[in-house]
């Protein structure tokens, strides 16, 4: 137990020293000042994943890709598509699979130097198959969010978002629905071309 805990430990501290020089890293400056909100035309991307702080896989969790499209310097529209794929390994049992693809628009706010705000609407449409009898599930939702991106550099980010949404999803001739809200988990890093 006490080398669990000492590699719990040793986790701890990598993460620690990794935001610490994300946080020196944000000194670093350009011609054009330490920082520039995103504007009009500008195409960002970001992934999503689940740190690996306990032991657990990386992407333990399923990993998301998303593309922002800034239509003004407040407004941008984003597309998600997100991938979970799992095999147990059990002789005899099919592989389990979930896609969703997603669409949204954010509206940014003055925010800070470093730090962009940013509220915004969304829909997804899912498919899960988990194998064995079930014939799949097909699912829709939409939701609101809040969410702040902070700039380690110029063009690099990392963020956290929080939302509230309704989901349907129908599959084996059962219908079921969801209100729920939540913080997103995974660590979030992207950048701007």
């Amino acid at each position: 137990i006490i080398i669990k805990i000492i590699n719990i430990m040793k986790n701890l501290l990598l993460f620690i020293a990794l935001v610490s020089f994300s946080f020196a890293s944000a000194q670093i400056t350009t011609n054009a000042g330490t920082f520039n909100k995103p504007g009009e035309g500008e195409t960002a991307f970001e992934f999503q994943f689940m740190p690996n702080l306990d032991g657990n896989a990386m992407f333990a969790d399923r990993a998301t890709v998303m593309m922002r499209k800034f239509k003004s310097d407040s407004r941008a529209v984003r597309w998600s598509a997100s991938l979970n794929v799992a095999d147990s390994g059990v002789e005899d049992s099919d592989m389990t699979y979930d896609f969703s693809l997603g669409y949204g628009i954010e509206n940014h706010l003055t925010g800070a130097e470093r730090l962009s705000t940013y509220w915004g609407y969304g829909g997804a449409i899912s498919y899960a198959d988990m194998g064995g009898d079930s014939d799949g599930a097909l699912g829709v939702g939409a939701g609101v969010f809040i969410g702040a991106d902070y700039y380690i550099m110029p063009k690099a980010y990392i963020g956290i978002e929080m939302g509230y949404g309704l989901s349907v999803a129908s599959g084996d001739d059962i219908t079921a629905w969801g209100l729920s809200g939540g913080v997103n988990g995974m660590m979030r890093v992207g950048f701007r071309l």
